[in-house]
């Protein structure tokens, strides 16, 4: 599917988040301190099959504290099966359910020969954020559902797990080659909107969700609302997006005539904006500031706060747009 520039007078090509939630005056204040990922994802159902040991991983070692640069050794050749994975250190800051997204650091190795081949700076915010997503090769998916965040692991994938089988030339790793990671799991974000649902409003699009949480719609038979209007459905317990925050976040956008223009469901992999009224339409930036993380919002864009006289892409010019976006955290 196409995708579109937020920037309301630019036409250039990058993801479209125009969203419009719910404004932080429609949102109840909480009592309580915001609920970070390890009370987030409760009740949340695994996407991915769960981690597994095997007797190949547990002959890795793996010396030092978690944040700090590992120190590892392992016999070579190492050959294990499928997907092993040892937990070296356990934390306790939630269990990763698969289909979302994680943030890590890490140091890669060629099982075959021990010779390093990739790494992140251990001690730093220098972490990667890797998309789990159910089927991918390498299956990160697969060695990382049910580790908490906060622990390190070594996980060992065989060749058909780690790269199909095809081997990486660049990286010196031959078709027969098996990978070892090591991971230190720093964080993780919602795979969908988890928390307390609200009850629609009346007039506005109905919202029917697939198992994974993306979202599909029905509009009233009815003209669009002239005036910008949004709705939490499901109410997290995070802490509000602020104006200037970087936001992880599922969407699919809309036209009121039912036309699906954009998604980002269809890759598996969220989002990230930075929220500025200078890089974002009006009507996304007004809809989000506010809204806690756990939550899903739909919003109804009028066209002056969208892109008013001016096609986007497959979007006529003046349309009215519909969002539905699941806040999955804050990058």
């Amino acid at each position: 599917m196409k995708v579109f520039s937020l920037r309301k007078l630019a036409l250039a090509v990058l993801p479209v988040l125009i969203l419009a939630g719910c404004s932080a005056a429609e949102v109840p204040e909480e009592s309580s301190e915001p609920k970070g990922y390890a009370e987030l994802s409760v009740g949340l159902s695994p996407a991915c099959e769960s981690y597994e040991t095997g007797t190949a991983a547990e002959q890795i070692e793996v010396l030092g504290e978690f944040g700090s640069q590992p120190e590892v050794s392992f016999p070579t050749p190492l050959n294990g099966q499928g997907v092993e994975t040892q937990v070296v250190i356990e934390g306790d800051g939630g269990e990763i359910v698969g289909g979302q997204r994680v943030s890590l650091h890490f140091l890669g190795y060629n099982s075959a020969n021990g010779e390093e081949i990739q790494g992140s700076e251990f001690g730093t915010e220098n972490f990667i954020s890797q998309d789990l997503i159910e089927g991918a090769t390498p299956d990160f998916c697969k060695a990382l559902t049910g580790v908490e965040v906060g622990s390190r692991v070594a996980v060992l994938l065989d060749a058909a797990s780690a790269h199909n089988s095809i081997g990486i030339p660049s990286l010196g790793i031959a078709p027969e080659h098996g990978v070892i990671f090591i991971f230190d799991v720093v964080d993780a974000y919602l795979p969908k909107a988890n928390g307390a649902s609200r009850p629609a409003e009346t007039g506005m699009p109905t919202v029917i969700k697939a198992p994974n949480g993306q979202p599909g719609i029905q509009i009233p038979a009815s003209d669009a609302p002239s005036d910008f209007r949004s709705t939490v459905l499901i109410e997290g317990g995070g802490e509000p997006i602020e104006i200037g925050d970087n936001v992880v976040l599922h969407y699919s956008g809309w036209t009121w005539e039912g036309e699906q223009f954009d998604s980002s469901w269809g890759s598996g992999a969220p989002a990230t904006f930075p929220i500025t009224y200078e890089g974002l339409i009006e009507g996304f930036v007004m809809g989000l500031e506010g809204v806690t993380v756990g939550s899903q919002v739909i919003a109804v864009i009028p066209p002056e706060l969208g892109y008013g006289d001016l096609a986007q892409g497959s979007i006529p010019a003046g349309s009215t747009l519909i969002f539905v976006i699941d806040v999955l955290g804050k990058g």
